[in-house]
């Protein structure tokens, strides 16, 4: 949900994502690495409540809910990279939907351990399930390039 960190990758995407049919929510671009830099220190937070609260590190580390912790940490960090640099917001829908489910599935288990942890996780996926709608809005209102337009790209 960030943008590309090279700069002509950066110019293509951007370029690429003010071409789109953006829904009428779409909030401005300066808004995204602010959410997104609070989100990340709430994302952490959480994680170091969570095994902070744990018996032991190495059983907070083996457990469930750091396991979809991580996941969802996977799935955040490839979507960008699916979504800017592939330009593929179908593969990236995809994504991001189990992006969701991860989240969801980190709440519930980091719950009953640390209810602190699990509350830090509500904006991120309060946020993630309205950039899934963008992503979606995206998905939906524009036509997919064509099988052979994939093949050319670098």
């Amino acid at each position: 949900m960030n943008f590309p960190a090279n700069a002509s990758d950066a110019s293509a995407s951007s370029a690429w994502y003010k071409s789109l049919k953006q829904s009428p929510l779409t909030p401005p671009s300066w808004v995204f690495p602010i959410a997104w830099t609070i989100l990340y220190i709430l994302i952490i937070a959480s994680g170091v409540v969570f095994l902070s609260a744990t018996t032991t590190i190495s059983a907070g580390i083996k457990s469930r809910g750091f396991f979809y912790y991580c996941a969802a940490w996977v799935l955040n960090l490839s979507w960008s990279q699916i979504f800017f640099r592939f330009q593929r917001p179908d593969i990236s829908f995809v994504v991001i939907l189990g992006m969701l489910a991860f989240i969801a599935l980190n709440i519930r288990a980091f719950y009953p351990v640390s209810r602190l942890s699990a509350y830090l996780l509500v904006p991120y996926v309060a946020w993630v399930s309205f950039a899934t709608y963008l992503n979606g809005y995206i998905l939906f209102m524009n036509p997919l390039p064509s099988a052979s337009s994939f093949a050319a790209r670098p």
